[in-house]
């Protein structure tokens, strides 16, 4: 009995060594020692850049490396924030780093047409705060628009943006996706360090990383590899023969029509963690000696000289009140995003000339739109419970094993963010996206969608069991026609400006939505998912009751359009996509031209989703990356010629 105690005692220790070791190496993986980061930034003061970039977010992360390859130029990357830490990898953890330090945490002004079932009408509008943005807390979903998008760009103004133009950049984003053949022809390649078992699986880290040389974390499948070098995004779609909902949701068009594109959905996540610009571009130039990175920093304007060319940007500590000039010779890029790329124009004079007179704020150039034409994707969340075991639910997030699968070998529940597809009607202007979370926690869903109780429980109405099987269906409209704007609240660049997306104020939303949610109603009908025991939960909100759901709703799923419009207007919830307020156009009142330079002033562009003069029909992230990549050869180009 003795030696069975014993044996007991020193396997329960060897258990406990190896997940601490696991849990060391989590951490170890998402800390990064940066080279090239300014400790010491009283050495700014006199100090001057060829390009200095506002924000390493999305963009901002692809034009460093982009613009550092030539080690004859200097570049600034600014950040307000620091790195993210080993929670950002954690594909499910997205929602968990937002209203935390690492987000700004921004927020809509009420609203008038929509989020009445919010606390104050308000919609959470959560921006990452730190290196690679918004890319560090998103859902990773990989979409490179469709060919509409950029057709409808061009007619808006956007010459050389259209689709032609755009596609060899977005092509070049998807030569990490998973491809037998190639990967054969990789694989030959691979040296002995890179790989956790010869010839089976790819290094987690860039061959160019150190972290890759001591330490593989590999997942089942593998990303392939070309002889192109450059940055490419590491590609993983949803396989429908492992994951179920995936599965009915890709054979359902065989019920409803052809005329249904429904996908799996595509991740950027390679081997289990996330995989966003900072992973690709950022990382592999922290040893560039002409890149500096600079945290912990906000950029409170930029200043020009007398001929209205930008010649430097006034800085500030987070933590202190001292600001200072950092001078520039070629040109600043703001990669600030959608909020704060048009806050910090005009706090350097450059918007509306009656908002600017307001503030005080010299004016520089009489810029009418710049902070207008905002724009963001809204989603109705419906829950769908299921009798099969096929979704992701809390009990098996907190399971033991989940946890130590994912720690060993980056796969299960944690190593994905749920969703399992996205479809629509062919050239549809609306859409459906299957999340696949049977359960959530009510504290914590609440907590980052400022939904008050009632409507939440009314959504989730099992939410109580943390078992239950089921999915989401997110109900969208692709290309909104609702239009807000955001104004600035004071001088000061830590103030969060007023933003009003004006949700739902054009009746078109409306309508596209609810033939949205329609679609979403089909689906369920259809036989893969009756198959799996499929129900469909029409909340019932009290603002809504006069107008269902009724006990035929369902029965037919097909509640009226009266009761839609009411739980669109209660419950509807950003997309987290706002894009369009420094919008390009050929004319004069456009915020930039089609190369991103900013009217009225020279050696200053903008270069992130601000840009956009109309959304992309889904999630816009890997767009970000192809404009910016875009972007970096119009700039590369133009400073090459002078």
């Amino acid at each position: 009995m003795s030696f069975l105690k014993r044996v007991a005692s020193c396997s329960l220790v060897l258990v406990v060594l190896t997940i601490v070791y696991l849990i060391l190496i989590w951490l170890w993986l998402g800390f990064d020692h940066i080279p090239n980061k300014l400790h010491d930034v009283s050495t700014l003061r006199n100090a001057t850049y060829d390009f200095i970039i506002v924000g390493a977010g999305t963009a901002g992360c692809v034009l460093a490396n982009r613009l550092s390859v030539n080690p004859n130029v200097t570049v600034l990357l600014v950040e307000a924030g620091d790195i993210f830490g080993a929670t950002s990898i954690v594909p499910l953890f997205s929602t968990a780093m937002q209203q935390t330090s690492y987000d700004w945490a921004f927020r809509t002004t009420p609203q008038k047409y929509s989020s009445h079932g919010l606390i104050n009408n308000q919609q959470f509008l959560p921006r990452g705060r730190g290196l690679g943005g918004s890319g560090q807390i998103n859902y990773m979903l990989h979409f490179t628009g469709i060919r509409e998008d950029f057709e409808r760009w061009e007619k808006l103004g956007a010459l050389d943006w259209g689709y032609e133009q755009m596609k060899p950049y977005l092509e070049r984003l998807g030569r990490g996706t998973e491809d037998g053949n190639q990967q054969e022809l990789c694989l030959k390649e691979l040296r002995g360090d890179d790989i956790f078992k010869p010839n089976q699986y790819p290094s987690m880290m860039p061959a160019n990383d150190v972290k890759s040389e001591s330490f593989n974390f590999c997942a089942k499948t593998a990303s392939s590899c070309t002889s192109d070098r450059r940055p490419k995004l590491h590609i993983t779609t949803v396989d429908p023969e492992e994951n179920h909902l995936a599965k009915a949701f890709t054979e359902a068009p065989k019920f409803l029509g052809h005329e249904h594109n429904f996908n799996a959905a595509r991740y950027t996540i390679r081997n289990g963690i996330r995989w966003s610009s900072y992973h690709e571009y950022l990382r592999p130039a922290f040893n560039r000696p002409n890149l500096h990175v600079l945290t912990e920093t906000m950029v409170e304007r930029v200043v020009f000289d007398p001929q209205k060319r930008a010649s430097a940007i006034v800085v500030k500590m987070s933590n202190s009140n001292d600001s200072f000039e950092i001078k520039v010779t070629k040109e600043v890029i703001l990669s600030a995003g959608a909020f704060q790329t048009p806050q910090i124009l005009k706090l350097s004079g450059i918007g509306p000339a009656i908002e600017l007179k307001r503030h005080r704020i010299p004016i520089i150039h009489d810029s009418p739109n710049v902070g207008q034409n905002y724009f963001d994707h809204l989603n109705l969340p419906l829950f769908v419970s299921i009798s099969a075991t096929a979704s992701v639910t809390l009990n098996k997030i907190l399971h033991p094993r989940t946890i130590l699968d994912y720690l060993s070998t980056g796969t299960g529940v944690l190593a994905t963010t749920a969703v399992a597809g996205i479809g629509s009607l062919r050239g549809g202007k609306f859409g459906i996206i299957l999340f696949g979370m049977g359960s959530v926690d009510e504290q914590a869903l609440r907590h980052v969608s400022n939904m008050r109780q009632d409507a939440f429980r009314a959504h989730f109405p099992l939410y109580y069991n943390t078992s239950q099987e089921g999915f989401l269906f997110l109900n969208t409209c692709h290309q909104p026609k609702s239009r807000g704007a955001i104004f600035l609240r004071d001088q000061r660049i830590d103030s969060h400006p007023f933003i009003n997306p004006n949700y739902l104020k054009d009746r078109y939303d409306v309508d596209c939505m609810i033939a949205a949610i329609r679609l979403a109603a089909r689906t369920v009908d259809s036989e893969p998912f009756r198959r799996m025991g499929a129900k469909l939960y029409w909340p019932k909100v009290r603002q809504c009751s006069n107008f269902g759901p009724f006990e035929e709703d369902f029965r037919t799923n097909r509640p009226s359009d009266r009761y839609l419009e009411c739980i669109l207007r209660v419950s509807a919830l950003t997309g987290h996509h706002p894009g369009g307020t420094a919008a390009m156009g050929l004319h004069s009142e456009a915020v930039v031209d089609n190369a991103l330079r900013v009217n009225g002033v020279t050696a200053l562009r903008v270069v992130d989703a601000s840009v956009f003069p109309a959304p992309v029909s889904g999630t816009p992230n890997s767009v970000v990356i192809a404009v910016a990549e875009k972007a970096a050869d119009l700039i590369t180009k133009c400073c090459t010629e002078n």
